[in-house]
């Protein structure tokens, strides 16, 4: 046979050697990361845990999802609400639990107060929605929870809106909301009204306030809140857990739309996505949530 010359040689060693490479490289790839959150959810069928889980430097943002687990064992190690710390694998194809354990039963990572953990995921109809501060249109502080005793309907708007059908849909919703309801006397000191700013660098507590103004709003009854640390960290957070989107553009804001409904307890009732509901249904729903 005869042989190759030197360079062919040279480059089928070099193309014959980089392909058994990167074959090994595809069947043995794998990283594993450390987790650490709170578990959320259990599914035996699907064998997930959902965790809300820290940010994983360098690989993923805090969030909430569902992970795999190869090890069926590994779903009977946490329960709702502990906090577990783990194992992540990824390979190139997929990810699972590779190793899990409690370190606080029915207590929440020390990093992470309360109220973020349950603002890293979606908060679900029957769940207590976290107290969380804001500042009125007064410079006043306020708590979710001050409300507790009233049914609250809750929707993020900001003042500069341009939008017929976006914010000040929401506000003239409001308005409309407000006077429907005081007018029945029986329902006096039941309900409360809160619009939310997720613009807290423009929309102070005196722009707010001229801007309920400007929907005659009686602010005993519905008030302006804006974020008091004008990143709006708390706002946001509280804004990821309805699902309200929003970002700048160019002096607006993109965003989407969420009206909340929550009950006498502080525990949420509903969502309400879009712009489409009446002032009438969600009268409709408060009364009756009032008399309950």
């Amino acid at each position: 046979m005869r042989s190759l010359p030197g360079f062919l040689l040279a480059i089928f060693l070099v193309f014959f050697l980089g392909s058994c490479g990167k074959k090994e490289t595809k069947e043995t790839d794998l990283v594993t990361f450390t987790i650490r959150g709170e578990v959320v959810g259990i599914d035996t069928t699907r064998k997930t845990i959902t965790i809300a889980h820290e940010e994983i430097p360098n690989y993923m943002m805090a969030m909430t999802m569902p992970f795999k687990v190869k090890n069926p064992a590994l779903l009977s190690v946490a329960g709702v609400g502990d906090s577990v710390q783990g194992t992540l694998a990824v390979s190139r194809t997929e990810s699972w639990l590779e190793a899990l354990g409690v370190i606080g039963k029915g207590e929440t990572p020390a990093t992470l107060s309360p109220e973020a953990i349950m603002m890293h995921h979606l908060i679900l109809p029957g769940n207590a929605v976290p107290n969380v501060t804001f500042m009125n249109q007064d410079g006043r502080q306020i708590h979710l929870d001050d409300y507790r005793g009233n049914v609250l309907a809750l929707t993020f708007i900001y003042t500069r809106c341009p939008l017929p059908d976006f914010c000040i849909r929401m506000s003239n919703h409001f308005a409309k909301l407000q006077n429907s309801l005081r007018k029945e006397r029986s329902l006096d000191g039941k309900w409360h009204l809160l619009s939310v700013s997720f613009d807290p660098k423009f929309d102070s507590p005196g722009v707010m306030k001229e801007y309920g103004k400007s929907y005659g709003a009686d602010f005993a009854l519905w008030e302006f809140a804006t974020d008091p640390d004008t990143s709006g960290r708390t706002v946001t957070q509280l804004a990821n857990a309805f699902d309200l989107e929003y970002e700048a553009d160019q002096g607006l804001i993109n965003h989407n739309l969420r009206t909340v409904i929550i009950d006498k307890e502080g525990k949420l009732v509903k969502v309400i996505t879009g712009n489409e509901w009446t002032p009438d249904e969600v009268a409709s729903e408060m009364r009756a949530l009032i008399q309950q």
